[in-house]
Order: structure tokens, then sequence, then C-alpha cells
């Protein structure tokens, strides 16, 4: 069994270097091939990068032209798991918020059991209280949709069968904010097999733990750019109707 492991960046340079190495040590018995999606970084990520693939782990990094945001470089990492035709594709994000040790279980679960996706449902979060309420508001919104109740509708540690993203994908715009909410929906919606499975959450890796992608000036209350961004995925989550793309039939066990 092979593994390729994708991931979305953005200004990850201090943490990511460890985190891959981790994981490579973590996920061995499977062969791992590493695919990060730089969203055009203004800090060293993507020569971060390439520093390991010089130094033997294999591991490829694309950056985009211009910054595109978490969704679309998300679906794009996904993307090029697919194409590598590895036995599973293992999507999280480059900020380094999983134990290697958890996605070995994570995986281990999925080839060990029939399931079509395993998400990890992070724990021991430290999350202040309105990103606690988003948490609250997207698992309604997939149960809305669903009639499921997800664990962690929104977890970005996820492995997929092949087949099992292949369908996913051909069901989400490429330029979806939240394409980790829509999957929870899509799959909850079509009867895939679902394991959540309790994985740890730390903080951020590097030296600024909260990371520079909402320019929070408070851990306690959302920035403008928070705000925009909820704002935004919220009319995409109504005008989205899953399933309008590129596939409608679900993988065949």
């Amino acid at each position: 069994m092979t593994i390729a492991v994708v991931m979305p960046a953005w200004n990850e340079a201090e943490g990511i270097s460890e985190f891959i190495t981790e994981l490579h040590d973590s996920l061995a018995q499977w062969e791992p091939t590493f695919f990060v999606i730089d969203d055009k970084s203004t800090d060293n990520t993507a020569h971060t990068i390439q520093g390991l693939e010089a130094s033997g782990l294999p591991v490829t990094v694309h950056t985009n032209v211009e910054n595109l945001g978490h969704g679309p470089s998300t679906f794009r990492a996904l993307q090029a798991g697919l194409r590598t035709k590895a036995d599973a594709i293992i999507a999280l994000d480059g900020d380094g918020q999983f134990i290697g040790s958890d996605v070995n279980s994570v995986v281990s679960t999925l080839f060990s059991t029939g399931a079509d996706v395993v998400e990890g449902v992070r724990r021991s979060r430290n999350d202040p209280l309105y990103r606690q309420a988003v948490s609250a508001i997207t698992r309604t919104l997939v149960w809305s949709r669903a009639r499921r109740w997800p664990v962690d509708a929104n977890t970005p540690l996820r492995a997929y069968r092949p087949e099992t993203l292949e369908f996913l994908l051909g069901r989400i715009p490429d330029s979806a904010s939240t394409p980790n909410l829509l999957i929870s929906a899509i799959c909850r919606q079509a009867g895939l097999t679902i394991i959540e499975l309790p994985v740890r959450s730390i903080p951020r890796r590097g030296s600024d733990q909260q990371g520079s992608t909402w320019k929070a000036k408070s851990k306690s209350l959302p920035s403008k750019r928070f705000v925009k961004f909820c704002t935004q995925a919220a009319r995409e989550w109504l005008s989205t109707k899953p399933g309008t793309h590129r596939s409608s039939s679900p993988p065949q066990p």
C-alpha cells in the first residue's frame, strides 16, 4: 500500500520542515509521497520545502501564481494527490497541528476497515468562544443538508480512498472557500462509510502559534478578515448545490 500526503500551506516556513519530516517517519511503512500547494507565501515556505526535497525526502511543492486562499489551495492539493494513483490520499493543513502517530492511526483505520473516508476529529482544542461558535454552526450546516451530525465538520485531517476522492471532487467547485465543509456534507448525503477518529490538536508549529492568516489582534475577538471570510463562506454555502458538477454517482464498494 502507498499513500500520498497533501497539504495547502501559506507562510509556514518555520514549522513545515519539522512537520513533514515527522510525518515521513511516522508513515514510512506506506512509502509516503508529499505534495504541498504553497499559496504564494510571503516567507520562505517554498524554499524550505525545496530544501527537504534536496535532502532526499519525497516531497514536491507547487506555488500558486497568485494567492488563492485556503479553499482553492486545498482543492488543488487533493487533485495532486489523486493524480499519483496512490492507494490512499491523506489530507491535512501545513500548519503542523497534528501528531505523526495520530495520522498513522487515521491511515491504518482506512486500510483496516471498509471505510470510504476517515475523518480526524480534533480533540484538546483551545479555541476562543467565537471559533467554538463557528464550529457549532458548521456542524448544524452539515446536518441541515445530510441529516447526519458530524463531530468535526471542518476538520482538515482526512484519509480518502482514491475512488471516493474522485467522486467528491467531482461534486464541488474548485474555487470553494470551504471544501472540507462541503465534503463533510456530501459524504453524509451520499451515504458513504465514514469513520470519525479522535486525534490530538496541537498549537501551530513555529514561534507564532496563531499565524498570520486572519491577522487577529486579539485571541478572544474575531478579526475583520475572519468575519469577511465567514460571510463569504456563508454566501457560497447557500448558493452551492453539491452534486451539480462533474460527477453524480457514489463510488462502488
